[in-house]
């Protein structure tokens, strides 16, 4: 039994069941609306890659011992894992993070056991005052989602932090998706123990007295079970000293006997030690950052996170304010409701152009049905595939709807012409048949489209993870349009059409006709002139492709701009909040800036550990400010501080982080194990970016060596004076930020203890040298006996990848990524460093090459694949070469339309490029196999080919006109889509060329090389 046989048998058994097919229509259409409703919403796919970080923080310890103690063991530790694609390490003063980032697929639970067994192999061989290290999951910089702050005019900072660490944050993490929420400002309450170095002298207590004393009681300890008759009670030790009191009254061995710790030292609760604030508009107030969950939508946790604001809000004490200031879900639901806006005002639009062109409203209506079953219905597979609404699969429903229609209007057309040329005719039979004529060139272009897009569904990497969704959406909502042509569309029209009713040409179709049957006769008789005039359009357009420029993503109107600055590294926290105090002021005086959040330093505990010399500074605008001239202002405020400041917007930042590790948009990277030669080569190289065209800014990672002081023990006089190491290591720390204790717990605040000695925290080596030294026994030395201080020099921070050191040039760019990428490595050719250097570039470059190397494979293999298809639709391979040789054609548009646009090669134009592909080869294989089976009921070919292109003036006029009208919106930037806009432009551009071409270029070339012999 032939193909056509088949078909006509399945079509035939349509009617019969046409109550079924209308049930389950309904049935899937309902299903549809009801799963679109619930898929999560998020701007982006989940874009972060396998990562684990790992934290290690050693209180007092400088980059340099870090980095030999910890850094390079954890490294050679998890390096052999398998799994493991690349290792890179920042070491801070007293912090070190190690992120672990896998190959595609590995698992990340497995993963995460295996680091941490091997970390805990390790934790014996790390310096005794090095706290056990810290795994944490792939959640980054992608993942904060919102910035909140809590302030109270003349509240106590320490019960602005008592109230959040107790209330708010254990509120906040338990809303459903939450991470984590990392505090930074404030006070901490801490119990500070203060030596007073003249009692301690007097009475011979020795510091190591008073820290044995303090040990334990910072709970009740649990001693055992005690067995009564037939009960067991579990008996508690009360060793638990809460308060200052408490802790004033334990007992110390002194010289002479025991004495109370209060007869030493000064008990109290004061402000812990602290390496970040945070300030809103100049006042200084506590800041709390939600982190999602990788897996978490962006705009269910936003939404709920507010709620449980509105929650906490009323439980505030007096005098305390909490405000909501960034929210990432609101720039999400901004961007979807207008992308959402758009495509329904697109379809209204597409109904409209439908029914103008077919001229019946009830011929119209089961190509419209079409359009919500297929689009809705697509819904359910994105759910099954754990998919939600972002840009990219709303993007693929914005290239389908064009597409989506083309199937059911060829099925109309052709049963409505047949039904009125065989009125008398069983409808039945003239169904069966009239649908199996169309059948096959329907599902040849059907597959030509799935073609295209399916590829994309085993790019992998971050490129899978961008174009994955987009490309089930489509292959989704294509395939369903397919189903429906072959199913409801037959069975519709049917019903819907009667007899004897002929589907008339409208006027406005007659009249195009007019205009386009002495043009096309020109073109089928000139066929080397059309060529040539075509080639004379196309050739510009390509070359403007290679002068388009290329970014990651296109540009996001955010309301806000993140800027950051750095100053110098010997800075301390207060001389970094004084630089940027001034920078504060600037940006709230310019006009149309509603209020500038700042985070200077780090959190005690985040995944985003930073030095303490640099800032955040989020500048938010007023709801009718323009954000261009606010921009301007922003960033000549930036380049007046005297201290380097780079802007940019805040979901672009995490963004850059999250994908290249560096907020930078291009990192120049390199490795080496001297660091100071490297640093030695950096003005060369900074004066040679500065003259590249497209750097905006460029400085170092990496900021200048910290002048720091060593204390170098007297190994004679020890001996001599018979002191043990440990007690020279204790009495400096005392003397410094203190002897940290075990933390007491005050229900979830972690309350920490230290025994320092009164008055220190910032003294200078003299004074440092006459710190008591009191021994057993109550002998009393001075530090100055046995330790000299020298002055030395060191790194501020150390950045390591693949086991070597590594220093980064940070670039920023006014938008060409990938040009000014090319250009910065041509500049940078023959530059003098020191020998064994690796040069590299990474940042957002770095995965956008990756990016664009596996969609030219994807775009190569779905080439071949539409290659095959149409050789085995059109068996010649000359016709096949007529399709792919007038495909440059239909891309000339879009190029001229994108250079005049002034965009950039970018993920959303990619994408229209990409949907364009498709409808481009749709529209010729359609045209060449209407054309052959006119020549196979012996019809000339010249005949043939005239009669194909008029038969698709009406279906390319419909399907033309419902893809441009269903992205005009996008095109326009209805309601905050401009991520779409892009891929409108390069769409609509396309579709306006690519139509002519159909219509005239095409057949003229097919009628000069493709003309069969017979």
């Amino acid at each position: 039994m032939s193909t056509e046989s088949r078909l006509q048998r399945w079509f035939a058994a349509l009617l019969p069941r046409r109550g079924w097919i209308f049930a389950l229509a309904l049935i899937w259409g309902v299903a549809g609306v009801f799963s679109f409703a619930r898929l999560k919403r998020d701007l982006f796919p989940d874009l972060g890659l396998p990562i684990l970080s790992v934290l290690v923080q050693g209180p007092g310890l400088a980059p340099p011992d870090l980095e030999r103690s910890v850094a390079q063991p954890v490294e050679q530790a998890l390096g052999g894992m398998p799994g493991v694609k690349r290792v890179t390490t920042l070491v801070l003063p007293e912090l070190v993070q190690v992120v672990v980032a896998l190959e595609e697929g590995t698992d990340l639970w497995q993963a995460r056991q295996g680091v941490s067994e091997r970390l805990s192999a390790l934790g014996g061989s790390f310096p005794s005052s090095v706290r056990p290290p810290l795994v944490s999951s792939a959640s980054g910089r992608l993942h904060e989602v919102m910035e909140i702050v809590l302030e109270g005019p003349g509240t106590d900072p320490l019960r602005l932090r008592d109230h959040a660490e107790q209330v708010l944050v254990p509120r906040l993490q338990a809303v459903p998706g939450v991470a984590r929420v990392e505090l930074l400002g404030g006070q901490e309450r801490a119990l500070e123990v203060a030596l007073v170095p003249e009692r301690a002298q007097q009475l011979g207590v020795a510091l190591e007295a008073v820290v044995t004393a303090l040990e334990g009681s910072h709970q009740d300890a649990s001693v055992g079970v005690l067995e009564v008759q037939d009960k067991a009670w579990f008996v508690t030790a009360g060793t638990l000293a809460a308060s200052p009191e408490a802790v004033r009254r334990l007992p110390v061995p002194a010289a002479r006997g025991t004495v109370a710790l209060g007869e030493v030292a000064e008990v109290r609760e004061a402000p812990a030690f602290r390496r970040g604030l945070a300030r809103n508009n100049g006042r200084e107030v506590l800041s709390l950052r939600i982190v999602k969950q990788p897996s978490a939508p962006t705009l269910a946790v936003a939404e709920a996170a507010r709620r449980a604001l509105a929650e906490v809000r009323k439980g505030l004490p007096q005098g305390m304010s909490l405000d909501l200031l960034y929210d990432q879900g609101g720039l999400v639901r901004h961007a979807l409701n207008g992308v959402s806006l758009a495509l329904l005002l697109g379809g209204v639009l597409v109904a409209g152009i439908l029914v103008a062109l077919l001229g019946r409203f009830r011929a119209a209506l089961p190509v419209l049905a079409v359009l919500p079953l297929a689009t809705f219905g697509a819904a359910l597979p994105l759910h099954a595939a754990g998919l939600g609404l972002n840009a990219m699969t709303l993007g693929g429903l914005a290239i389908a709807v064009g597409l989506l229609v083309d199937a059911a209007v060829i099925m109309v057309e052709n049963l409505a012409h047949r039904f009125s040329q065989h009125p008398e005719s069983p409808r039945s039979t003239v169904l069966a048949s009239a649908a199996s004529e169309v059948a096959m060139p329907i599902l040849t272009a059907v597959l030509v489209i799935l073609a295209v897009f399916i590829p994309l569904l085993s790019m992998g990497g971050l490129a899978g993870r961008l174009y994955a969704p987009l490309a089930l959406a489509v292959a989704s909502a294509m395939t369903l349009s397919l189903l429906m042509a072959f199913t409801l569309v037959p069975v519709l029209t049917e019903r819907l059409l009667p007899p004897s009713e002929r589907l008339e040409e409208p006027a406005l179709v007659r009249a195009v006709k007019r205009l386009y049957r002495p043009a096309l006769d020109w073109a089928l008789g000139h066929g080397l002139q059309v060529r040539l005039l075509a080639l004379g359009l196309t050739i510009p357009c390509l070359w403007m492709a290679f002068h388009l420029g290329s970014n990651f993503l296109p540009t996001l109107d955010e309301r806000a701009f993140m800027l950051l600055s750095k100053v110098p590294s010997e800075s301390s926290l207060e001389a970094v909040d004084r630089a940027n105090l001034l920078l504060d002021r600037r940006l709230m005086a310019i006009p149309g800036v509603a209020s500038v959040y700042r985070r200077s330093g780090r959190a005690d505990v985040t995944e985003d550990p930073c030095p303490m010399t640099d800032s955040e500074v989020m500048v938010i605008l007023a709801p009718k400010a323009d954000a261009r001239t606010v921009e301007r202002a922003v960033a000549e405020a930036a380049e007046a501080m005297p201290f380097p400041v780079d802007v940019n917007t805040p979901m672009q930042e995490r963004i850059a982080e999250g994908i290249g590790g560096t907020p930078a948009d291009i990192q120049v990277k390199l490795h080496h194990r001297d660091l100071e030669a490297l640093r030695a080569a950096l003005p060369e190289l900074l004066e040679r970016l500065a003259h590249v065209e497209g750097v905006r800014s460029a400085s170092p990672d990496t900021p200048e060596p910290l002048v720091g002081c060593r204390a170098v023990i007297d190994e004679e006089a020890l001996r001599r004076l018979a002191v043990p190491r440990s007690a020279v290591a204790a009495t400096l720390q005392a003397a410094l930020q203190g002897v940290a204790l075990e933390p007491r717990f005050e229900g979830p605040q972690a309350i920490p203890r230290l025994v320092r000695f009164q008055g220190s925290g910032t003294p200078s080596p003299m004074q440092l040298g006459g710190t008591p030294l009191v021994l057993e026994g109550g002998r009393v030395l001075s530090l100055g006996q046995v330790v000299r201080f020298e002055e030395v020099s060191s790194p501020a921070l150390v950045r390591r990848e693949g086991g070597e050191r590594r220093l980064g040039i940070n670039v920023r760019t006014t938008g060409d990524l990938g040009g000014t990428a090319r250009r910065i490595e041509a500049a940078l050719e023959g530059v003098p460093l020191p020998p064994g250097t690796l040069l590299r570039l990474g940042g957002k470059i770095e995965e956008a090459r990756d990016t664009q190397r596996r969609l030219m494979l994807a775009v190569g293999l779905s080439l071949a694949l539409v290659a095959g298809l149409l050789y085995l639709a059109l068996r010649r391979w000359r016709e096949v070469l007529v399709v792919v040789a007038t495909l440059p054609d239909a891309f000339a548009g879009a190029l001229f339309a994108l250079w005049l646009a002034g965009e950039t090669w970018n993920i959303s134009s990619l994408v229209g490029m990409i949907g364009l592909l498709g409808v481009a080869v749709q529209n010729s294989l359609v045209l060449i196999t209407q054309a052959k089976g006119l020549m196979a009921q012996g019809t000339p070919f010249e005949e043939a080919l005239r009669e194909a292109s008029l038969g698709r003036v009406r279906p390319k006029l419909m399907t033309a006109g419902a893809s441009i009208l269903g992205l005009l919106p996008m095109l326009l930037g209805f309601g905050g889509s401009e991520l779409e806009r892009p891929l409108a432009i390069a769409m609509v551009g396309g579709l306006v060329t690519s139509t002519l071409f159909t219509l005239l270029a095409l057949p003229s070339f097919y009628a000069w090389i493709g003309k069969p012999e017979n």
